[in-house]
């Protein structure tokens, strides 16, 4: 519990605030502090992690089963008698048991096909399937030891078989025996019978040992004789499918190359044609680039010279005019602006790329796209370089030309050969290309015809292989058979000859544990559901979540009595409520918890521009929302605000009672126009504080609160006072509160945890939410530490209540007396300017009428 600062309090004497106004500039940092509605968030980071997550938890679940521990208990009990009942009902049982040992003389071998080490011991599951075998279980059945229960067991051994596949247990010393060259086993028998037990283990043990000797007489011969009836079988059938082989290889249109490797010559003369004819491809073209080049230079140039000299360059020769070599040298030679020109020329292979692209890849790739937009703007500039040389040329011809000679005439001949020569040499390659596609084609069909040749040869080539492997593995058989001993084998000898049964059930410490355990789990898993089906809260960080505001207090449950001090006539609060825990004990726990909530509310109203309107309503009627209200109000009031009171509940007009205002002017006659609200507003005994009662009760109450007149005297009211406390009807029976919670600042809402208060609060947080107003908290009322409140943990803020009345200053001459007087603390100012009239005398806290606990309401 953390107390008010900066002022005294009227009713203890502690001190508050003087002035709320100046929470956000001077006390923001402790006021959060000792606001109530902050801790939840305080203590979201006192956490350790998941470790402590999961303690909570554990914890959580421990605290359920604690509040439901008669659903519990009595699964448990119940568990218990039944295990005790079943532990009685069921008849004793007796086990009796030997040891055997399973030992290999072959050594431990690997396997050629997989590379595992291999024991001569077979597999725990393959000896259990021969024990539980008809031929073990005839021999076990003769043996004289069975002799006094074959006429109890019909004289069938098939009988015994049924007994001893639910009795009969055969266990061995390790779970994998494929590498072991000797197993330890265990035989047990169990029945009720102990005579019975004894006689067929016995039995059993003598028929696994007889089991195995009459096999190890003849495996040896056995098996030699089945490798060399194999391995005979086996080697004419090779023989037979080589010859086949060979007469195939003699008659097949196949070739076989120097490793004896079936080939397909017209699949090889394909291939071949293929390559070639992907070279003839690549030059045809290299070609048709070439040629679209030249035509294309062709078509632009107009001079023949010109075309010429740049068809020699791209084609990478030189062609010269007769007289004409001379003067065309001398003008490359000297002339700087010619060869800027012919430099320019070599953008022009960019358009050989791009044929050679679009050859690939075709016309629409991102690639030629791009290559043709530069090729458009290296034509235009090919263009300007064409005319500018051509222009050049005929200018240096010009004034160096030779009479007699027509060098445009050669040049237009010599272009006029190269087109001719670059198209015949194109049409030569696409006819060499179809006549290569055709023969590919023949090829390929003859390739086909053969192919049924290869799929035989490969499968005469996969059995004669097989074939040889089998051998081999024969053969190795063979090698290691005839060097084991003709004695070799598996043995069976007893390690340990079975003694006598002796008890091993039924155990009551088992049966009532497993009973007790059985209970404790159903108990648990019943406490847990029943903990789900409460739907109620358990710890204050589930009721943030569920409202989405914090927590501001949490009052514990008080009920007063009216009482005269020692020397007074008439006490000035006998006609308020004995609820109203501020007035009436202003020492009580329930007082504190008032004092913090009116601290956490007005610092929050204080960050809201002009806040002052405070509603307080409740989920459901029973959760004190009206006495939460009417304590809220007087300690407002006692630390010297200005402050009204509005019972604002036209159904059920509670705060009204608690003030003994019935018969006054209220806020119905307000609303109706029979007065004006100073009238309405009625004086208390404390000085600062005044009541609005709600008037005679209307026959539409949410009619009433909707009329625009109640916007208008809550405007009104503003003005005359620091704060305005309305007392609404609870939010999931009425409509009454959503009306007036979108006139107020903020909302107050009291809360009672029980059964269902969970999804009631949630729905009630929602409702606020939909009509815009502000939540500034929950007030958890009724909050009773030491009941638990059906398993809600609060934080224990007022667990302190023993140590109040120590908590003052003690005097030499009389201490802390009950009946001591103190100084009257001046409590003026309000925060809308207007100084008190007189002073507020602190009455003493110590001196507060006693306070009787009443179960019959709360606060």
């Amino acid at each position: 519990m953390t107390p008010d600062s900066n002022s005294t309090d009227a009713s203890t004497g502690k001190r508050g605030p003087s002035s709320f106004a100046s929470y956000p500039s001077q006390n923001a940092g402790t006021m959060g502090l000792a606001a109530m509605g902050s801790y939840p968030a305080m203590n979201e980071g006192w956490g350790n992690g998941s470790s402590s997550a999961d303690q909570g938890d554990a914890g959580d679940m421990l605290s359920c089963i604690w509040r439901y521990r008669w659903a519990a208990l009595v699964p448990t009990l119940l568990g218990v008698v039944i295990g005790f009942l079943v532990f009685v009902k069921t008849p004793e049982t007796f086990q009796s048991g030997t040891l055997l040992m399973f030992e290999s003389d072959r050594p431990a071998v690997i396997d050629t096909m997989t590379g595992d080490l291999l024991g001569g011991v077979p597999s725990i599951d393959i000896l259990r399937s021969q024990i539980f075998g008809d031929e073990v279980t005839r021999t076990a059945f003769a043996n004289e030891n069975l002799a006094l229960f074959r006429e109890g067991l019909g004289g069938n051994p098939s009988n015994l078989l049924g007994i001893a596949s639910k009795s009969l247990k055969f266990e061995a010393d390790v779970a994998d025996t494929r590498s072991s060259s000797s197993i330890v086993a265990s035989l047990s028998f169990e029945h009720s019978d102990p005579e019975l037990c004894e006689a067929a283990v016995k039995a059993y043990s003598a028929a696994v040992q007889n089991l195995f000797a009459e096999k190890h007489k003849s495996s040896r011969s056995e098996l030699i004789r089945l490798i060399s009836l194999a391995t005979d079988k086996l080697g004419p059938e090779l023989k037979r499918l080589e010859e086949k082989h060979r007469t195939f290889r003699t008659s097949a249109p196949l070739v076989w190359n120097e490793n004896g490797d079936a080939i397909n010559p017209h699949r090889e003369r394909q291939l071949y044609l293929t390559e070639r004819r992907s070279e003839l491809f690549e030059t045809l073209r290299a070609e048709s680039i070439e040629l679209s080049a030249v035509e294309s230079i062709a078509a632009e140039a107009k001079d023949p010279q010109v075309r010429l000299s740049i068809i020699g360059q791209l084609l990478g020769k030189t062609f010269t005019m007769p007289e004409s070599h001379r003067i065309t040298a001398n003008m490359r030679e000297g002339d700087e602006e010619l060869a800027q020109i012919e430099l320019d020329q070599q953008l022009v292979p960019l358009m050989i790329e791009r044929n050679k692209f679009a050859a690939e890849f075709g016309e629409q790739h991102p690639t030629v796209k791009a290559l043709d937009a530069e090729l458009t703007m290296m034509k235009s500039e090919l263009r300007r370089l064409v005319k500018e040389q051509s222009d050049r040329i005929v200018e240096l011809m010009e004034e160096n030309k030779v009479e007699g000679i027509d060098p445009a005439k050669r040049a237009e001949e010599a272009v006029n050969v190269i087109l001719t020569a670059s198209r015949a040499e194109v049409e030569l390659l696409k006819h060499q290309i179809s006549e290569i596609d055709s023969q590919i084609e023949g090829e390929r069909k003859d390739a086909i015809k053969l192919a049924q040749y290869e799929q035989e040869n490969a499968a005469m080539l996969r059995e004669i292989d097989r074939n040889r492997q089998l051998i081999n593995q024969l053969e190795e058989q063979m090698a290691r058979v005839e060097l084991t001993e003709e004695e070799g084998g598996i043995r069976v000898s007893e390690l340990r000859a079975p003694g006598r049964a002796y008890r091993v059930g039924p155990n009551l410490v088992k049966m009532i544990g497993i009973g007790t355990f059985i209970g404790l789990a159903l108990g648990c898993g019943l406490a847990l559901l029943l903990e789900k089906n409460a739907n109620t809260f358990r710890d204050p960080e589930e009721i943030v979540a569920a409202v989405g505001a914090p927590i501001l207090t949490h009052v514990p449950f008080f009920k007063g009595r009216v009482r005269r001090k020692k020397g007074e006539q008439s006490n000035p609060f006998e006609h308020l409520d004995a609820h109203l825990a501020v007035v009436h004990a202003p020492s009580s726990v329930a007082s504190e918890a008032i004092r913090s909530c009116r601290t956490s509310v007005l610092f929050e109203l204080a960050g809201i521009q002009g806040g002052k309107v405070l509603q307080v309503t409740s989920p459901l009627p029973g959760d004190g929302k009206s006495t939460i209200a009417g304590n809220l109000a007087c300690s407002i009031a006692q630390s010297g605000k200005r402050t009204l009171v509005i019972d604002c509940d036209l159904r059920r007009p509670q705060v009204t009672d608690n003030f003994a205002m019935a018969d006054q002017l209220g806020l119905v006659d307000v609303l109706n126009g029979k007065c004006d609200h100073v009238d309405a507003a009625h004086p208390t005994p404390l000085r600062t504080l005044f009541m609005m009662p709600s008037g005679p009760i209307p026959a539409n109450p949410a009619e009433a609160l909707t009329l625009p007149e109640m916007s208008e005297l809550l405007e009104a009211l503003r003005e005359e006072y620091d704060y305005i406390i309305l007392d609404t009807p609870p939010l999931l029976v009425v409509t009454d509160p959503s009306i007036t919670a979108s006139m107020t600042d903020g909302v107050v809402m009291a809360l009672k945890v029980r059964r269902k208060s969970k999804p009631n609060a949630k729905e009630a947080a929602s409702i606020l939410t939909n009509v815009g107003a502000k939540l500034l908290g929950v007030v958890i009322n009724a909050s009773d530490e030491g009941s638990n409140n059906d398993g809600y943990k609060g934080y224990g803020y007022y667990r302190y209540g023993r140590h109040t009345n120590r908590y003052y200053r003690k005097t030499a001459e009389n201490g802390a007396k009950a009946g001591q007087r103190r100084t009257p603390v001046v409590v003026s100012g309000r925060s809308s300017g207007v100084k008190s009239a007189r002073p507020i005398a602190v009455q003493p806290s110590v001196a507060a009428p006693p306070v009787e606990q009443d179960s019959s309401s709360d606060v």
